[in-house]
């Protein structure tokens, strides 16, 4: 369980958190990826100084679709968990400080830290902006969506309709052909 007991961390001061979460799909920017494998999670929560430390890894593997081919792609995650949790009476729950990278703020009258965001934000992170299935990976025929890494000869049939390009009105008033002397 990724909820942490304010009154039991008070007593023991430090706890160590090993689970292996069974998640199903984590939502991206609107995109959602399945997960192919358990999340596991490693961290060491720590009362000191009134603050809280929370630092650890995420292990997972999603599939995301590779960017240029759209072909499956299992992706591994090995994503790391550091933030510090400050208790503020000006604050509801649990707010981030927006000029401090993992740093938030909490309502001292709550009874749970819950560390479920801070799990899915070292997942998120740790998705690269392109994912490829292969770093020569050709994508697909503009024209007709043909995997071009299945059909590396082919030769798309597709004739462009002139007059729907948007370029043609550019050929047409541009002429390439050399004025006469």
């Amino acid at each position: 369980m990724l909820k942490i007991k304010f009154e039991t961390l008070k007593y023991e001061q430090k706890i160590k958190i090993d689970e292996t979460l069974d998640w199903k799909e984590i939502e991206v920017e609107s995109e959602i990826y399945p997960y192919s494998t358990t999340v596991k999670v490693d961290l060491n929560v720590e009362l000191s100084l009134g603050r809280t430390y929370v630092q650890g890894t995420v292990k997972t593997q999603i599939i995301h679709p590779c960017d240029r081919c759209l072909e499956p792609v299992n992706l591994d995650v090995n994503g790391n968990v550091d933030a510090v949790y400050i208790p503020n009476e000006k604050v509801k729950e649990v707010e981030e400080i927006t000029d401090e990278i993992g740093t938030f703020y909490y309502d001292p009258h709550i009874e749970f830290l819950d560390l479920t965001d801070r799990v899915i934000e070292a997942i998120i992170l740790e998705i690269p902006m392109k994912v490829l299935c292969k770093p020569d990976c050709k994508g697909l025929c503009p024209h007709c969506g043909i995997n071009l890494n299945e059909h590396p000869d082919h030769v798309c049939d597709y004739e462009e309709d002139k007059n729907e390009s948007p370029f043609y009105v550019l050929k047409k008033k541009i002429s390439f052909e050399p004025k006469g002397e």
